[in-house]
């Protein structure tokens, strides 16, 4: 659905905008560290992707699928490249002691991947839902109010003249004689210009065509957007409902963007860092309105 990928594009770009530093906890405050560690995961995190494209796609997948997992390769005790699974091949199977992934054919432990989760599902919280339970009946109003939208646009049956003529049904039935008859009096008038008609010839009646707004689509398809941006946490206006809001913008920065940079940020620190003082910090600043 466009205005969900609209949502998802939103909250991917501004995540995957920030930048991902290495801090270490030290007795004067919280320091940032710039080694190589630090370079790999903001800069070159994948061989054939930078680190924006990276955090995007982990993005677009925890939204979409409410999981993301990626592999991270190790080459000589320093970590290389890590790559990211197509979620449509990724299956968790429940264990007595936790769960497994299973992806190719291959089988991996929580512990040897980077597995991203995303609102924990209700029975199985090892993994993520995402956000399709919360916007599968907006989106379905959506498609049906753009279906009729598109339906009734494209329909042929919008008369704007309806013209009563004293005449044999056989007549009207013949597309020359119709013709005929509607030539002798609109072919030869001015544009602008009254017809001159016997009275109690023909009679006109003017049809006012039934609008979108007849059919309140229009308010349908608002609220219904309006749904769906608050399922993601995104503003209104950020789907084309009303006008810009620097406060309500500030809002879903430090609310829906941080929360899902925190779950990368844990994630990372989790499952690439093994000093207990050392941790990896999204940075926001960059993101947020000042005038």
């Amino acid at each position: 659905n466009p205005d969900v990928r609209q949502c998802v594009h939103k909250i991917a770009n501004l995540v995957s905008s920030m930048t991902i530093m290495l801090m270490e906890n030290k007795e004067n405050g919280d320091v940032r560290l710039k080694n190589e560690l630090a370079k790999k995961v903001d800069i070159t995190p994948n061989h054939n992707m930078t680190r924006k494209n990276f955090i995007y796609k982990i993005v677009t997948d925890m939204l979409i699928y409410g999981n993301a997992v990626v592999y991270p390769i190790f080459k000589n005790g320093l970590l290389d490249s890590m790559d990211i699974w197509d979620m449509s091949r990724v299956y968790f199977d429940d264990t007595q002691d936790g769960y497994r992934i299973r992806y190719n054919g291959a089988v991996f432990e929580p512990s040897e991947v980077l597995h991203f989760v995303l609102n924990p599902d209700d029975d199985k919280p090892y993994k993520g839902q995402g956000y399709a339970p919360l916007i599968k009946d907006a989106v379905e109003n959506l498609l049906q109010a753009n279906a009729t939208k598109t339906a009734f646009l494209r329909s042929k049956w919008k008369p704007s003249l309806i013209i009563s003529i004293n005449a044999d049904i056989q007549e009207l039935q013949d597309e020359e004689m119709r013709r005929k008859i509607l030539g002798s009096y609109a072919k030869e008038t001015e544009q602008g210009e009254p017809w001159l008609i016997p009275a109690g010839e023909i009679d006109i009646k003017t049809i006012q065509p039934l609008t979108l707004n007849d059919l309140a689509i229009q308010d349908s398809i608002k609220l219904d957007k309006g749904t769906i941006a608050a399922a993601f946490g995104v503003p209104a206006f950020m789907v084309g409902i009303g006008d810009f809001d620097k406060e309500a913008y500030n809002n879903f920065i430090s609310t829906e963007i941080m929360s899902v940079a925190m779950i990368i940020q844990q994630t990372l620190t989790k499952g690439l860092l093994y000093s207990p003082t050392m941790y990896f910090k999204f940075n926001p600043k960059s993101l947020l309105q000042y005038n």
